[in-house]
């Protein structure tokens, strides 16, 4: 029988010893991150890995302002993709003589807790860019329907909601609620950018057999090709700029050409 990749033990010791001095679980961690970043690059995936800091990242995730017990491993945009989008957002230095911020961005992370495993696509409110990116898209009704359309092809147990934390909300909805029950418009109308998370993942029981030695790679690259759609319909880019359609720049524009 194939053996976990962690261990239920693995799992265990986060709850008791600091990540950073896990150095075994920390090597398979980074063991993980190389294999799944050679098959993103096979899937040419625009996806990469913490850009100024390390790849492995014990102790903190994109899912909580404070400490968490546990790691994560995060992909997501270029640092030079990075660098732009922190400069519109207006701060002060960005790829000058300061790095880029890894909170500030959309990142898909692999997160290892003492209860679960989970691949997991978060937008904190720190990256509200990229939230207000998504809000002004979903004004339009094509975008909309678009939505729906991409979470009806998405593995059914893909987990969506607005919560905080490294742990797994009971008021998350899985992708197969939102499409059968409708309810995707009535969830959104409860978001508040740049004051919420927004996160879609997969999460695992610790041992889970899906996520042996021989099969995490695969499994993880499926779990991220669920998300990647959902990661490339919000992320802002020039060719997937909807600033102008969020309310606050609405109005704003209505404003300046009133006054013209």
């Amino acid at each position: 029988m194939d053996v976990p990749y962690f261990s239920q033990n693995d799992h265990t010791l986060l709850e008791t010893t600091s990540a950073r001095e896990c150095t075994l679980l920390l090597e398979r961690a980074r063991d993980l991150q190389k294999a799944v970043s050679r098959r993103m690059r096979d899937l040419n995936w625009d996806l990469y890995s913490n850009w100024d800091g390390a790849a492995v990242v014990p102790g903190q995730s994109t899912s909580s302002r404070g400490p968490i017990f546990g790691l994560t491993i995060p992909f997501l945009r270029s640092r030079e993709q990075a660098l732009s989008v922190e400069r519109m957002m207006g701060r002060d230095g960005a790829g000058q003589t300061t790095a880029a911020d890894w909170m500030r961005h959309p990142v898909i992370e692999l997160r290892l807790t003492p209860d679960a495993f989970c691949v997991e696509l978060v937008v904190s409110p720190s990256a509200w860019w990229d939230q207000r990116n998504l809000v002004g898209k979903l004004s339009l009704p094509r975008h909309r329907d678009a939505l729906r359309a991409l979470l009806g092809r998405a593995d059914g147990d893909l987990r969506i909601g607005f919560w905080d934390g490294a742990y797994l909300s009971d008021f998350a909805l899985t992708s197969r609620q939102l499409v059968r029950s409708g309810a995707l418009g009535e969830l959104m109308t409860t978001f508040g950018d740049s004051q919420d998370w927004m996160r879609a993942g997969m999460w695992y029981t610790p041992e889970d057999p899906r996520l042996s030695e021989t099969n995490i790679v695969p499994e993880v690259c499926r779990a991220i090709g669920t998300i990647y759609p959902l990661y490339q319909f919000l992320l802002w880019t020039s060719n997937n700029n909807f600033q102008s359609f969020h309310p606050a720049n609405a109005w704003m524009s209505s404003q300046r050409e009133a006054q013209a």
